[in-house]
C-alpha cells in the first residue's frame, strides 16, 4: 500500500470525536454475512411463484429463474470458469444479462458487464485487462436462455465477503481502462441498506434504467431479487427514448428506477408538455438521481407532479459498491441539495491536503472508508495503490480508504456537500470521464501535435470540448470520426476545435481557461426567442438553441455541430411545441439538417391528437365509423382493378405481373402532380426495376390521388367515376419507414386503408385485397411458442413494436371488422421480399439490402446468424395477383425455408462489437446505423418461417438462381 503520511489537524478529542461520529452512516448490525446469492436462494424458497424478472413479454418466476441460473452455472463450470474467475459479459439488455449474472455469482466468479457496442480497440484494451479464461456473449462464448437446462441443485460454492463480486470499467488517464472491482461485503451491505431504506415489501418493480456497463444497472438487476421484488429489463437502447420508458413503467408498474440528472430534467420537460404522460408514471415511489450534481428545480418539479414520489440523490464512485451516501430530497433543500449522509456501515470523510481531517464547513477531497470499499483496479497495483491507501482512523473499520478526487464539506447539519474535483475528471451527462483518455485518443491522430480536453457549463449541460492543435489538412469531422472508432460513445467529445496552436499561460502551460473562453464565444446559452418565416428557419432556431451554437445554419449537421442523444431528445421537445407536428429522436439521427428535417415534415400532417396518447389513439383509429356503410361484394373475375403503391418494389413489380400475365386493366393511384406526372412515375419506377414494356402501356392508366387525403384527393366526379369503373383493389401502397413512430405513418397506412375501403365499398362493392406484413404479428409469434396461423385475428395479438407495423396492425384490426361485417376482403401478410432471379434489381430502402451493401462495403459481416425468409419478389406478386381470382381469406405469403442473410456474402466474419464499430467509422452508413439504434444485431430481422404457419409462395423450387442474381447485382452496385 502506500506509504503517504496522515495527518490530523490540532482537533480537540471531543471535537475529533463528533467529527468522525457524524460522517458514520448508521452502524446496523445485518446478522451473520450471507451474499447476495443466498439472499436470493432463501427469496426463492419463500415466494418460488411470485414474478422475478421481466422483458419484453417474458416473465420468470423465482424458481424458473434460480434453476435456469442454476443450470447456466453448471454448464459454465463444465466450460472451465472457476472460483475467483473474472468474467466479462459482452451481452446487451436481455434475459441474460441478469441471469448470466447470477450463475457467475453462484460459481464464486465475478462479472464485468461490456458493450458489444464499444469500439473494437475499446473492446480489445478491456479484454487485455481482465485476460479472461472465458468471454461470455456476442461474438464469442454465446448466452442463450431458451437453450439452458434447468436445474433445482443448487452448487456449494458460497463466496466469502472479501471475494470478488463484480468489476466496472472506469475511464483511465493513459486510455487504458480501468477496472474497478468490488467485493461480496459491500454489494450485500449495499443491497440490505437498500431493502431498509426503501422499507422493502417484496412489492417492488424496479426498472432497469442505467446502461448495463453502469455499476447502478446491478443493483436494478439484481437487488429487487433480494426482496421478493421483480426487476425489469428495458429493450437494448431505450434509456433515452423516455416515451418508451414512461410505456414501460406504466405497462408494468414499475415502483422504482433511477435517473442521472440530465435525462430526469427532459422527463419532467416531456411530462410537462404531455400531461396525460403523468398518469402514467403515477405507480413509481421511489426514484434514485445520480452520476453527477442534480438540478434541483427538475428534481421539485417532479414532486410536484407526483407528490407521492420519494426522490434521493444517491452518491459513491465505481470503486464504493455503487455508492456509499444518500439524501432523501426535500423542498426545504432549495437549490442547494446535498450528497447526504453515508449509507449503512460507511464512512465519508473530509481532509486537506496533507490529509488531514477537517471540521464542518471546510472544503476538501472526499475520502471513503468502510463496508463499501472495493479492492482496487484489477491488474493495475500502481493506480491501486494511488488511490486506496492506508486507514489511520481507529473509529472507521477497515485496513483502507479510497481517495475519490471529489471536493466536497459538511454542513452543520452533518451533511455532505459538493464542491467540485479535486483532478481532471469531470462527469457529463451521469458518465465519469477521464480527460487525459480523450486527449491520448486524439493525440494518435496524424498531424495532430498537441490536445488538451475540457468541460464547459452551458446552461443545464455540461459539454466536453476538446481543442487539437493540428496541420492545416486536420478538420474537425476528420478527427470526430477518428475519436469515434477508439472511446466509447459516452466520452465523445461534443466539439473539436482545430487551431494552430493551443494558447498558452505566462508558465508556458496550456492556458484550459482561454480554451474554455474560445468555445464559449462559439457557444449561445442564451434564450431563444420565436421565429416566424421558413419552417427550415425555424427548425434551425430549435436546433441552435439546444446545440448552444448561434451559427448554426439550415444546412448543418446536427450530429457533428455536438449533438448527441440528450440533445436530440431537448430538440424533440422544442420543435414539437415550434412547429406543431410530433418529431422522434430517430428522426434527427436521418434527416441531420434543419433543412433536411423541414423537407420531412412537411409531409406529415398536423393531426389534432398530437397530445393523445398513442394507444388510446391506436385503439380508437382500429375502430370503423359508424357513418361507414358495408355490403358484400358480388362474387365473379375481376376486368379492371386499381393498384394502390404501384411505384414501390412490390407496387411495380404487381403491375408488371398484371398487364404481363393477365387481360385486366390497371390503373394505378399515385402521388403525382397530374395525371400525366402519375403515368411517368409509374413507368419510370417500372423502367427502374427492368420491368417495363411499351406492348402493355393501353392497358396500363395512373390516377394522380393522394392514399391520406379524403377521397384520394379527387373531386367527387372523378371519385364516382373511378368507382364505378374498377371492381377490384389491390391496395399495396403504404409508408414504410423504420424509424418513424406510429403517428407519422398513420395518415398513409391507416386513414388511406380507411379510405381504400370507402372507396371499395362505394357504389358497386368491390373486393379489396390488403397487402400487409408479417410484422404485425411477429410479436405475438414468438412468445406463442408455435407456429401463428393464417387466420389469426390481429385484434388478439400483442401490439408490434415498430411504427410501420403498428400502423399495418391498426388497419388489419379495421379491415377484419369490415369483412365481419360483410365486406369481401382478403390479407396477404408479406415476409422479407427480396430480388429476384428473373435481373436481382434490389429494394435500395430495405433494410436487408441495407445490411448487404454493408457487408459488401466493408468486406465483413458480422458472426451472428441474420436469419428470416428470402422470398423473391417475383413470386410474391404472382401470389398477390393470383388471389384476385381465388377465395378471400388471410394468407402468410413467404417462403417457408429460413436463410442467414449473414453468410450470402463471400466476406470476412468478425465479431459483432467490431462490425458495429466499422459501421460507425463509415458516413455512408447513416441510414443503417439509425436503424440499428437500440437494436441488437442478432434481432434485426425476424426468422418468419419459424414463427409462422403458411408461406404460400408462387414457386417452391431452388432460391439459388434469385440469390445469384441478387448478389451479382450487389457487385455491380
Amino acid at each position: 500500500m502506500s506509504d503517504t503520511m496522515w495527518t490530523l489537524p490540532n482537533l480537540d478529542t471531543v471535537t475529533r470525536r463528533r467529527v468522525l461520529n457524524g460522517l458514520a452512516g448508521t452502524q446496523v448490525d445485518h446478522g451473520p454475512y450471507r451474499p447476495v446469492t443466498r439472499l436470493f436462494e432463501e427469496q426463492v424458497d419463500r415466494t418460488p411463484d411470485h414474478p422475478a424478472l421481466s422483458y419484453r413479454t417474458t416473465t420468470l418466476s423465482y424458481r424458473e429463474l434460480d434453476e435456469l441460473a442454476n443450470g447456466l452455472a453448471a454448464e459454465l463450470a463444465e466450460a472451465g470458469v472457476r472460483r475467483g474467475d473474472v468474467i466479462p459479459l459482452v451481452l446487451v439488455n436481455s434475459l441474460e444479462l441478469p441471469l448470466t449474472m447470477l450463475a457467475l455469482l453462484k460459481l464464486g466468479a465475478a462479472f464485468v458487464p461490456c458493450d458489444p457496442a464499444w469500439p473494437a480497440e475499446r473492446m480489445r484494451s478491456a479484454l487485455a485487462v481482465i485476460v479472461p479464461r472465458l468471454v461470455l456473449g456476442e461474438g464469442h462464448h454465446p448466452v442463450a436462455a431458451d437453450r439452458v437446462t434447468p436445474s433445482p441443485h443448487r452448487g456449494t460454492a458460497e463466496p466469502g465477503p472479501e471475494e470478488v463480486a463484480y468489476g466496472v470499467f472506469t475511464s483511465g488517464t493513459t486510455g487504458t481502462p480501468k477496472c474497478a472491482l468490488n467485493v461480496h461485503r459491500g454489494l450485500t451491505n449495499r443491497f440490505r441498506f437498500m431493502s431498509r431504506y426503501f422499507q422493502a415489501t417484496g412489492e417492488e418493480v424496479v426498472l432497469q434504467n442505467s446502461r448495463h456497463t453502469f455499476d447502478s444497472a446491478i443493483w436494478q438487476l439484481l437487488w429487487p431479487l433480494t426482496t421478493g421484488g421483480c426487476a425489469v429489463v428495458p429493450e437494448q437502447g431505450e434509456f433515452l427514448d423516455l416515451e418508451r420508458t414512461v410505456a414501460t413503467i406504466a405497462e408494468h408498474q414499475v415502483t422504482i428506477t433511477d435517473f442521472v440528472p440530465a435525462t430526469l430534467a427532459m422527463m419532467v420537460a416531456l411530462l410537462d408538455t404531455e400531461p396525460g404522460a403523468v398518469a402514467k408514471v403515477a405507480s413509481l415511489r421511489h426514484l434514485v438521481v445520480g452520476g453527477e450534481e442534480v438540478g434541483p428545480h427538475a428534481v421539485h418539479r417532479l414532486r410536484t407532479l407526483l407528490p407521492g414520489l420519494r426522490v434521493s440523490n444517491g452518491y459513491g464512485p465505481s470503486e464504493t459498491s455503487i455508492g456509499m451516501v444518500f439524501h432523501p430530497i426535500d423542498f426545504a433543500d432549495g437549490d442547494h441539495i446535498p450528497l447526504g449522509r453515508p449509507i449503512d456501515n460507511c464512512y465519508a470523510v473530509v481532509l486537506d491536503k496533507d490529509l488531514g481531517l477537517l471540521p464542518p464547513g471546510e472544503i476538501g477531497e472526499i475520502v471513503v472508508g468502510g463496508a463499501c470499499l472495493g479492492i482496487g483496479y484489477l491488474g493495475d497495483r500502481e493506480r491501486t495503490d494511488r488511490v486506496f491507501v492506508p486507514n489511520p482512523f481507529t473509529e472507521i473499520p477497515g485496513d483502507t480508504l479510497y481517495l475519490t478526487g471529489d471536493l466536497g464539506w459538511y454542513d452543520e447539519a452533518g451533511l455532505l456537500r459538493f464542491s467540485g474535483r479535486a483532478d481532471r475528471q469531470v462527469k457529463v451527462d451521469g458518465v465519469r470521464i477521464e480527460l487525459g483518455e480523450v486527449e491520448a485518443a486524439a493525440a494518435g491522430y496524424p498531424g495532430v501535435r498537441q490536445a488538451k480536453a475540457v468541460a464547459v457549463r452551458q446552461g443545464t449541460r455540461t459539454r466536453l470540448v476538446l481543442a487539437a492543435a493540428a496541420n492545416a489538412e486536420v478538420t474537425s469531422a476528420a478527427l470526430r470520426e477518428h475519436l469515434t472508432a477508439r472511446l466509447p460513445r459516452t466520452s465523445m467529445p461534443h466539439h473539436c476545435l482545430i487551431l494552430p496552436d493551443l494558447p498558452l499561460s505566462d508558465n508556458g502551460k496550456v492556458d484550459l481557461g482561454a480554451i474554455r473562453a474560445l468555445m464559449e464565444e462559439r457557444l449561445d446559452g442564451g434564450a431563444r426567442q420565436p421565429v416566424d418565416g421558413p419552417l427550415e428557419e425555424r427548425i434551425a432556431e430549435v436546433l441552435r438553441g439546444v446545440l448552444g451554437l448561434a451559427g448554426f445554419a439550415v444546412h448543418d449537421d446536427f450530429v457533428t455541430c455536438g449533438g448527441d442523444s440528450l440533445t436530440a431528445l431537448a430538440a424533440v421537445l422544442g420543435l414539437r411545441a415550434a412547429v406543431g407536428v410530433r418529431v422522434g429522436v430517430q428522426d434527427l439521427y436521418e434527416f441531420r439538417t434543419a433543412a433536411g428535417l423541414a423537407e420531412l415534415l412537411r409531409d406529415r400532417v398536423e393531426p389534432a391528437e398530437l397530445e393523445e396518447d398513442e394507444s388510446a389513439l391506436m385503439e380508437r383509429d382500429a375502430r370503423l365509423p359508424g357513418d361507414l356503410v358495408i355490403t358484400t361484394a358480388a362474387p365473379g373475375p375481376p376486368r379492371t382493378v386499381l393498384v394502390t403503391g404501384a411505384t414501390g418494389f412490390v407496387g411495380a413489380r404487381v403491375v408488371h405481373r398484371l398487364v404481363s400475365a393477365t387481360d385486366l386493366r390497371v390503373i394505378c393511384l399515385t402521388r403525382a402532380a397530374d395525371h400525366d406526372h402519375a403515368r411517368r412515375r409509374v413507368t419510370e419506377a417500372l423502367r427502374a426495376q427492368r420491368l417495363w414494356n411499351p406492348a402493355v402501356a393501353g392497358r396500363l392508366e395512373a390516377v394522380a390521388g393522394d392514399l391520406g387525403r379524403p377521397r384520394f384527393g379527387l373531386d367527387t366526379a372523378e371519385w364516382e367515376s373511378l368507382a364505378a369503373e374498377c371492381d377490384a383493389v389491390m391496395h399495396v401502397g403504404a409508408l414504410v419507414n423504420f424509424l418513424f413512430d406510429y403517428r407519422a405513418h398513420r395518415p398513409a397506412n391507416v386513414l388511406g386503408t380507411l379510405e381504400v375501403l370507402r372507396f371499395a365499398v362505394h357504389g358497386r362493392p368491390k373486393p379489396l385485397h390488403h397487402v400487409s406484413t408479417l410484422g404485425v404479428l411477429d410479436r405475438h409469434a414468438a412468445a406463442s411458442g408455435e407456429p401463428l396461423p393464417e387466420d389469426f385475428h390481429p385484434g388478439q395479438a400483442i401490439p408490434p413494436r415498430s411504427g410501420y407495423s403498428r400502423s399495418k396492425w391498426v388497419a388489419e384490426r379495421l379491415l377484419w371488422e369490415a369483412r365481419d361485417r360483410g365486406a369481401t376482403v382478403t390479407f396477404y401478410r408479406l415476409g422479407e421480399v427480396m430480388p429476384a432471379a428473373d435481373n436481382g434489381v434490389p429494394n435500395p430502402r430495405a433494410l436487408t439490402h441495407l445490411l448487404l451493401t454493408a457487408f459488401q462495403r466493408l468486406g465483413a459481416r458480422p458472426d451472428v446468424p441474420m436469419l428470416t425468409d428470402y422470398s423473391p419478389v417475383d413470386e410474391v406478386a404472382a401470389r398477390l395477383v393470383g388471389g384476385l381470382t381465388g377465395p378471400a381469406g388471410a394468407f402468410h405469403v413467404f417462403r417457408p425455408e429460413s436463410v442467414d442473410l449473414a453468410r450470402l456474402l463471400p466476406v470476412r466474419e468478425v465479431p459483432a462489437a467490431e462490425f458495429m464499430a466499422m459501421l460507425e467509422r463509415d458516413p455512408e452508413l447513416d441510414t443503417l446505423r439509425a436503424m440499428l439504434t437500440g437494436t441488437g444485431l442478432a434481432e434485426l430481422l425476424i426468422d418468419n418461417p419459424a414463427l409462422f404457419a403458411g408461406g404460400s409462395a408462387a414457386d417452391e423450387g431452388s432460391l439459388d438462381a434469385a440469390i445469384g442474381a441478387y448478389l451479382t447485382s450487389l457487385k455491380g452496385h
